[in-house]
């Protein structure tokens, strides 16, 4: 996607704005000129780009491969339709790669270096923390990335590709030092005013909210172990939550960005489907099947009915082995923000909608890893490794986490638990259960479904087959950017998108 919502504030994080003119018209340099950017401006960059990055393409990719969108509409040539076709090649990544590594680190390698300089661990604590989180979903997607030697600006513009496997521990204790850091007991400045997640009128609010995020990615990172090394992925976690460690405690500790209903402040997905990928994104056939089996409330917030005037209102999902058509459900507020009524007038005689039949104000946040989440988690490592608490209560809290940041009322909530919140049968069914919820709860969340099915084979999807697809089985990473291979001579590109991360080793 290209960098057109917030490159006002990219800029300022590059110090592009603010760059250094020594040979051009020294003598009229005022001393009130800004040379250079500073931290309180950097990290408000980073947040607002790890936010974007959260609702544009790499949740495209991971949403179209796991089934939860659909690219088969009537727009052709669509791209979207080619992605959900696992043809997602070099050159389409090539923006997402840049964001990464030439904005989102970058900028946060300015904060903890700078911050640093001038005795701010508060900001220093951010920002590493929310690299850690950067490398977790980056790693996840490819495997091998530059790691020890990135970010290091003029001093090293080939870095080498670190072992992913050699990564995550790196980035645990990464978010160790981040933790200290933010607990410091004096910063010269603190960073609750200038970011966009966590934001709070004092530091204590915010910094609370920081430990437990940072707390609760230890508990990510420890459950993708669960295959590779499932004696480590225990020992992580029954020591992390045995240490008295804070973890997210309600959903208003999600860790999200939240958007505005604000041309040019509205989220991601709001914006491409309004402009450049109009009609080309759906909600796939999969999920919706799977929560119409269990009458799923959530689906009045996640879908439009299809029929639009149906009643009891149905869904219908769509995917690439059917018919282009608009004549299904579509994309709704939970990811898309504020819904205006229906215009009757913009009704199609089949019961689909036009484009602009409802308008969306894109505040929906882009949700990165949240509570349910967190309780699925905790589910997953009681029923598998013995950790602390009872798996079905995590479990139902998970269910119930993910009706309220759905907006549905607590008595849909409590009937959709009373008749699915038990978790019954062999171990490998249970576990079958939370990740088959886990995947829906985490509707919108980029990378998290995809890592869940490659690390446990849940939730059982059928994948597509050639010659609909380019493979016959689900992806497992993505291409390295065209743009790497060709500038950097560290990057060696992958013969398919078959090719694992560390931790996905399930046959």
């Amino acid at each position: 996607m290209k960098r057109n919502k917030f490159l006002y504030i990219a800029l300022l994080s590059t110090g592009l704005l603010f760059t250094s003119c020594e040979s051009f018209f020294d003598v009229n340099d005022s001393p009130n000129d800004i040379k250079e950017a500073r931290v309180s401006e950097i990290l408000p960059a980073a947040t607002v780009n790890i936010g974007f990055m959260g609702g544009s393409d790499m949740l495209r990719y991971s949403a179209l491969i796991m089934q939860q969108f659909s690219g088969q509409g009537p727009a052709n040539p669509s791209t979207t339709k080619e992605y959900e076709r696992y043809n997602i090649n070099n050159s389409d990544v090539n923006n997402l790669w840049n964001r990464i590594y030439s904005v989102v680190l970058a900028d946060l390698e300015q904060v903890i270096t700078k911050a640093g300089a001038e005795g701010s661990p508060h900001f220093t604590g951010v920002a590493k923390i929310l690299k850690a989180y950067t490398y977790q979903v980056t790693v996840d997607a490819w495997g091998d990335v530059p790691f020890s030697e990135a970010s290091k600006f003029q001093s090293n513009f080939y870095p080498k590709y670190d072992d992913d496997e050699a990564i995550y521990p790196a980035l645990i204790k990464l978010l160790d030092e981040g933790i200290a850091e933010v607990n410091a007991t004096a910063s010269v400045m603190d960073p609750n005013a200038y970011s966009t997640i966590f934001p709070a009128s004092n530091w204590e609010t915010s910094r609370i909210k920081w430990v437990r995020f940072a707390n609760t990615l230890k508990l990510r990172l420890y459950i993708h172990y669960s295959e590779k090394d499932p004696a480590f992925a225990a020992q992580g976690i029954n020591g992390l939550i045995n240490s008295g460690a804070e973890f997210m405690t309600s959903t208003s500790d999600n860790f999200e960005m939240m958007f505005l209903n604000q041309p040019q402040r509205q989220n991601p997905l709001t914006s491409i489907e309004g402009g450049q990928f109009k009609n080309q994104l759906f909600p796939n056939r999969t999920i919706v099947d799977m929560m119409n089996q269990k009458a799923d409330p959530r689906r009045a917030s996640y879908f439009v009915a299809y029929p639009i005037n149906s009643s009891p209102a149905t869904y219908k999902g769509q995917s690439i082995d059917s018919p282009p058509t608009t004549a299904v459900s579509r994309l709704h507020r939970f990811l898309k923000g504020t819904a205006t009524p229906v215009d009757p007038g913009k009704v199609n005689a089949d019961g689909s909608i036009k484009d602009d039949a409802i308008m969306y104000g894109g505040d929906a946040p882009t949700r990165l890893l949240t509570f349910a989440e967190y309780n699925f988690i905790r589910a997953e490592a009681a029923l598998r490794f013995g950790a602390p608490g009872d798996a079905q209560a995590f479990f139902q809290e998970g269910i119930r986490a993910s009706m309220k940041d759905a907006g549905i009322a607590a008595a849909e909530a409590d009937a959709y638990i009373a008749a699915n919140g038990t978790l019954t049968g062999s171990p490998e069914e249970q576990l079958e259960q939370i990740i088959t919820e886990k995947y829906i709860a985490n509707f919108g969340v980029m990378m998290e479904p995809w890592t869940d099915w490659r690390r446990t084979g849940y939730p059982d999807i059928t994948p597509l087959t050639r010659p609909t697809a380019i493979y016959d089985e689900l992806p497992r990473s993505l291409f390295y950017p065209v743009s790497e291979i060709t500038s950097n001579p560290n990057a060696k590109q992958k013969e398919t998108m078959l090719e694992r991360v560390f931790w996905d080793v399930r046959q």
